[in-house]
């Protein structure tokens, strides 16, 4: 019985460390990441012409989501942490490759990311 008891334990435990539990998706239009549990970073990259936005969607369930998006080795167009709920769009001034990154820590919820003209 002690034996089964602490096979349960380290079962349980070790859901505990999961670095992803969901779904991503990605085209040249979009980045959608789904997830019950977010341990780490996704990144996904879009090219963008100058003067378009990526429209930002985020349900943030529980933990940390935070979003970067920058392009190539620039200083990021936008950095987030700690991101709640919620509705923006991210201006982009020239173009070129965007590399967006959604990072979670202990996180619950949903990101979509969608490049618009």
């Amino acid at each position: 019985m002690l034996v089964r008891m602490l096979v349960l334990v380290l079962l349980c435990s070790c859901g505990n460390d999961a670095t992803f539990d969901g779904s991503k998706t990605g085209d040249a239009n979009h980045f959608d990441i789904e997830f019950n549990v977010l341990n780490t970073s996704y990144t996904h990259e879009l090219d963008m012409n100058e003067g378009e936005s990526i429209d930002v969607q985020i349900e943030a369930e529980s933990g940390d989501i935070s979003l970067n998006i920058q392009k190539e080795d620039e200083k990021p167009v936008y950095r987030g942490n700690k991101m709640k709920s919620g509705n923006f769009k991210v201006g982009v001034e020239s173009a070129g490759k965007y590399t967006l990154t959604v990072t979670g820590k202990k996180a619950k919820g949903h990101v979509v990311l969608t490049r618009e003209g």
